[in-house]
């Protein structure tokens, strides 16, 4: 593994699928690069901006609401004086519960949320609007603006194109975005796209009983980010492209596709946030042709851009990634990077699967999910095998999938870690 000595905050190190390449290399070659990006230095905690959107429906009556309440409830214990809180509800319509305030207010708001109760359908995007609205009221440099979006079911009143819209409006104000799907009924499709157009992350949460500890947990993962908006800017050398599909995935701590952002100069890979104790994993798919030195080859040159938790935009030295020149071919594959690229091959196969479904093509669909059970087995993960067993069980009788075996597919397939 290569690794930068650095007095950097942020040190960058990466694998090759292979560490090295041909002198006389006859084509181009397909390479594999898995980078890892951790922080250094600690910075101090930042100041939190939280908008909770949240399904009051109909469908929320009884034990998913009071639940939620609970949640609400921990959140406002353990936010610091200095955060900001607001609370938006919807169902058919939206509807500001507690406008922007400090967290130090917590006894009024808790009046507040004990007074929710359930009526309606679902339209997220006119939650979403609001809850933007109010993220706007508490803007400073030193300020990570965060929503999450709790909905347990699909967007029936709503418009999901302008979900999407809103969620790139957020992105663009500095406003991440993480979803939580509760029970069966919710759409995972649009609960992926609406957090990974913001930065966020999505979650899918069975039991109403375990709302509590994953609001928990998400706030503290916003509490814990070190540095936002984090950036690579990749220059390449004349015999290096990226890959025309796929180029770059980021790999933890959930699965996402990246399209890199060409600036007429070089390539802009977005992060997002990286936190205080984790390691944020991306796979690059480049292809290679012959190289111009004859012992150490430079692949590209990168910088990486990033802000601290006050708001001050940096800048590190730039840097080189390279590969060792031999006369011949040599014969290896990292592990590590052969046990990614298995991770994205699941997550990948299950988005085709849903594809072929989606298109009336069950015979490539199960040609698929056959796929996916063999590289389950090879991870001994047994509940994705038996969960992907009983998706194949499902095409066959039915020619379709239902929409609680899409939510615990593409869960199980997309999260790497918490």
């Amino acid at each position: 593994m290569a690794l930068f000595k650095t007095k950097e905050p942020i040190i960058l190190s990466y694998v090759w699928d292979n560490p090295t390449i041909t002198k006389n290399l006859p084509f181009e070659e397909q390479r594999f690069l898995l980078v890892k990006i951790r922080p250094l230095e600690l910075p101090p905690l930042p100041k939190v901006n939280l908008i909770l959107v949240l399904d009051k429906s109909a469908s929320m009556e009884g034990d998913p609401l009071e639940n939620l309440k609970k949640a609400v409830r921990e959140i406002l214990q353990i936010l610091d004086d200095d955060d900001h809180i607001s609370i938006i509800l919807f169902d058919s319509e939206a509807k500001v519960l507690v406008s922007n305030t400090p967290a130090s207010h917590r006894k009024e708001i808790r009046t507040r949320v004990e007074d929710i109760f359930p009526i309606g359908g679902t339209s997220i995007d006119e939650g979403m609007e609001l809850g933007i609205q109010e993220a706007e009221k508490f803007r400073a440099p030193d300020v990570l603006s965060w929503m999450i979006l709790l909905t347990d079911g699909k967007n029936e009143h709503g418009d999901n194109k302008r979900c999407l819209d809103l969620a790139r409006e957020a992105r663009k104000k500095g406003i991440n975005i993480s979803t939580i799907g509760l029970g069966r009924k919710w759409d995972p499709k649009l609960l992926e796209e609406i957090a990974d157009l913001s930065g966020g992350k999505m979650y899918f949460v069975e039991n109403p009983e375990d709302l509590k500890e994953r609001f928990v947990k998400e706030f503290q993962s916003i509490k814990n980010v070190a540095y936002r908006d984090v950036s690579l800017k990749v220059r390449l050398e004349k015999n290096v492209r990226m890959s025309d599909v796929s180029p770059v995935f980021l790999v933890t701590p959930q699965i996402k596709k990246i399209e890199p952002l060409w600036d007429g100069t070089q390539w802009i890979i977005e992060i997002g946030n990286i936190e205080r104790d984790k390691e944020k994993l991306l796979l690059f798919q480049l292809f290679i042709s012959e190289p111009e030195s004859s012992y150490i080859s430079k692949i590209f040159e990168y910088e990486i851009e990033y802000k601290t938790t006050l708001g001050e935009r940096q800048t590190t030295q730039t840097h080189n990634v390279v590969l060792e020149v031999t006369e011949s071919y040599i014969s290896q594959f990292n592990e590590e990077v052969r046990e990614t690229l298995e991770r994205l091959s699941l997550y990948i196969q299950q988005e085709l699967a849903e594809k072929y479904i989606d298109e009336g093509k069950p015979l490539e669909a199960l040609t698929i999910l056959q796929t996916m059970v063999q590289t389950a087995v090879k991870f001994e993960n047994e509940t994705l095998r038996k969960l992907v067993e009983e998706n194949i069980k499902k095409v066959k009788a039915e020619g379709s999938l239902p929409d609680e075996y899409r939510i615990m597919t593409k869960y199980q397939t997309k999260m790497v870690e918490e």
